[in-house]
């Protein structure tokens, strides 16, 4: 079953266990009995049609074959919570990126990947796996262009101050993601981790003299592309072929810099009960099986990173294939970042944003 506690509101729902078991049995099993599950699962996740997919794909199945609770808490932003609760931390798991939870994992906030208690890691590409978080997925990300509205070629970051789009671009809410994409693109001007000058002058530009507008998150972003409100932002690319394929004249483009990728999963949350422990790892080792993560990549348009995985995709999955260069580009300007320094300045950071940039 599952249930949601988000503030002062809460909902329960029974699962059909019928249904449930039935797709268990039909990816593989779980490697853990019901006799050594007991309890809930606390989860924190930034919700919508992510948080569906992986209920369908994970949750829901191993909540029903293991007689496990699954409680959820939706929000973005949710890792001050997880700070400000590091003495007696409340949840199990967190969804998370590759640089917070290298960020939070340092500061003792995350329990360490074990392959022991988590056979299927063992298995996940190298590219894609780190001390506190190994993706069940990645996502490339670039640009997303209207094709219908420009006609030339679009190439570069550059392309978003171009003048012939002004109030037809928009940039990620920094609290979303666009802290992480902001500091990939000041590397691409000549910026660092320390050194964020030449990115805060570049972006006032593209707010104050070329309209930029805020995308707050995935559905926002959405809206704004399918409704041709904005002709170019910076968005995942399975989300762009979604689009696409819902008709609306759009393409991904990888810049010439360099795009980026974020590895997708959940991180364990250090210093919880023994059994809540057991059962975090339990469900995040099903995150690592190669069946489920071609379920996901099915319903979410995004590359597995588990190498059987990758190595025998589905006819219909085939387009997910990335090349080796594709690979490098997409990590190209996130490997300069110094995810610690930035996580020392991120209030000074976000500060500035506010208020040389977006002048809030």
């Amino acid at each position: 079953m599952t249930r949601f506690l988000n503030g002062s509101v809460s909902r329960r729902s029974v699962l059909k266990a019928g249904g449930a078991l039935a797709g268990a049995a039909a990816l593989g099993t779980f490697g853990y009995t019901p006799a050594q599950a007991a309890g809930d699962l606390r989860i924190i996740m930034p919700g919508g049609s992510w948080k569906e997919w992986v209920e369908q794909t994970f949750t829901a199945p191993f909540g029903s074959a293991n007689e496990v609770e699954i409680l959820w808490k939706l929000g973005l932003g949710q890792e001050p919570l997880v700070m400000a609760q590091q003495a007696r931390p409340q949840w199990d798991l967190i969804h998370t990126g590759q640089m917070r939870a290298g960020q939070l994992g340092a500061m003792g906030l995350y329990q360490p990947l074990s392959e022991e208690k988590m056979p299927n890691l063992a298995k996940i590409h190298p590219s894609f796996r780190y001390q506190y978080l190994a993706g069940k997925c990645h996502t490339p990300y670039g640009l997303c262009v209207n094709t219908s509205k420009i006609t030339r070629e679009i190439t570069s970051w550059e392309d978003l101050w171009d003048p012939e789009f002004k109030g037809r671009v928009a940039f990620p809410a920094w609290g979303w993601i666009g802290d992480e994409v902001f500091h990939a693109i000041n590397i691409a001007f000549g910026g660092t981790s320390e050194d964020i000058e030449p990115g805060i002058a570049k972006f006032k530009e593209l707010f104050a003299e070329n309209g930029a507008v805020v995308a707050n998150n995935v559905e926002h972003t959405r809206q704004l592309i399918d409704a041709e409100e904005v002709w170019l932002v910076p968005f995942f690319g399975a989300r762009i072929e979604q689009a696409a394929a819902a008709g609306t004249p759009v393409e991904f483009v990888i810049p010439e810099e360099g795009g980026l990728s974020w590895i997708w999963n959940m991180s364990i949350i250090a210093n919880r009960p023994e059994q809540n422990v057991a059962n975090a790892e339990a469900l995040l080792d099903t995150t690592f099986e190669a069946e489920r993560q071609i379920e996901f990549a099915k319903l979410t348009g995004y590359p597995p990173t588990n190498i059987d995985a990758m190595a025998n995709l589905p006819a219909e999955l085939k387009r997910l294939e990335l090349s080796d260069s594709d690979v490098e580009l997409l990590g190209k300007l996130q490997s300069q970042l110094d995810p610690m320094t930035l996580f020392a300045y991120r209030d000074q950071y976000a500060e500035r944003w506010n208020k040389e940039v977006l002048g809030a």
